[in-house]
């Protein structure tokens, strides 16, 4: 059987964004085994995605700062990567600089993927399209390797499993609601608590109901938000998984979040968003969809007015 890695050892926005150039893999190589190499606390995620055939577990690496490494644990994972065999070993993991000399270590049979740059005329090696958007950067390498695209839209896998688990929730709901995002694992990327309060009361006094969603490493900064609001919210933190977060977001009206994990999730299940990005890279990471989806570049001077104009443009005003 023809064995195809993908190496991506990052977090849910990174993963989900190269979707599309996975399931073209698989369309072209529908016999092939198709293996995952990533993040150990992701493999919740990818297992979602029916073009993942098998999810390994990475053990993490001195110069990559996702989590934690034993040298031990990444000897031994490195002789079980070189026991598989790899027919192709596609390297998604940036520029190349930190992972391909790694990679070369696995013995795949070719190893293909990004360069900072890569040489004129090399057929394995795409130089790093630095000015794409990390959707359209993958595809650009499948094209590179001669493979056909399946599609460039993000999905997001909802399960009958993940309904009848949201039902509970959704008992707690009692209108149109909007969802509040203030979490983000790179505290860079986050937008001050007050901004986000000052947003929600606006949105609440247009009618709708305020559901406050996080992880359980982000209850005290949701929290925080829950005591600035001088009205009530429902507040979901740590309560929910990716499936039942999925129909969450699936009845949602509007998202308001920073630019992180959720807001691929609802730009996969094409939910109207207003995405508050600190990092200077939104043509990068924002969602592609500006119709339903508006990002704000917040490290050019931009007034709240404007963002509340923005959301009364995407969200009716209903009365309670």
């Amino acid at each position: 059987m023809f064995k195809i890695a993908i190496f991506r050892a990052l977090q849910l926005g990174d993963l989900l964004c190269s979707i599309p150039a996975i399931d073209a893999l698989k369309l072209n190589y529908p016999d092939a085994k198709l293996y995952f190499i990533g993040l150990p606390h992701m493999r919740a995620l990818m297992e979602r995605f029916d073009c993942i055939d098998e999810y390994i577990d990475f053990p993490g690496h001195p110069a990559l700062p996702e989590i934690p490494h034993d040298p031990r644990e990444l000897a031994r994972f490195i002789l079980r990567m070189q026991a598989e065999n790899f027919d192709l070993l596609v390297q998604m993991q940036g520029d190349g600089t930190i992972v391909n000399g790694f990679l070369t270590q696995f013995g795949a049979r070719r190893l293909v993927g990004f360069k900072l740059l890569a040489p004129v005329g090399d057929s394995d090696w795409l130089t790093y399209p630095n000015h794409l958007h990390e959707v359209d950067r993958h595809l650009a390498l499948v094209r590179f390797l001669g493979i056909e695209e399946a599609s460039r839209a993000m999905y997001y896998p909802i399960y009958p499993a993940d309904w009848a688990a949201y039902e509970h929730i959704r008992s707690e709901i009692e209108r149109p609601f909007v969802i509040v995002h203030v979490g983000s694992r790179d505290a860079r990327r986050r937008w001050p608590v007050e901004n986000f309060a000052y947003l929600s009361e606006y949105i609440y006094r247009m009618g709708y109901q305020l559901i406050l969603t996080g992880v359980e490493a982000e209850q005290q900064l949701v929290n925080e938000l829950q005591k600035l609001m001088e009205f009530p919210a429902v507040n979901l933190c740590s309560r929910l998984d990716l499936g039942t977060l999925g129909c969450l977001l699936t009845e949602a009206s509007l998202l308001l979040c920073n630019c992180t994990g959720i807001s691929h999730i609802a730009a996969a299940l094409q939910t109207k968003s207003i995405v508050i990005s600190m990092d200077g890279e939104p043509q990068r990471w924002g969602p592609r969809n500006t119709t339903l989806h508006t990002t704000f570049d917040l490290t050019k001077s931009i007034e709240l007015g404007r963002i509340e104009n923005e959301i009364s443009h995407l969200l009716p005003s209903i009365s309670f």
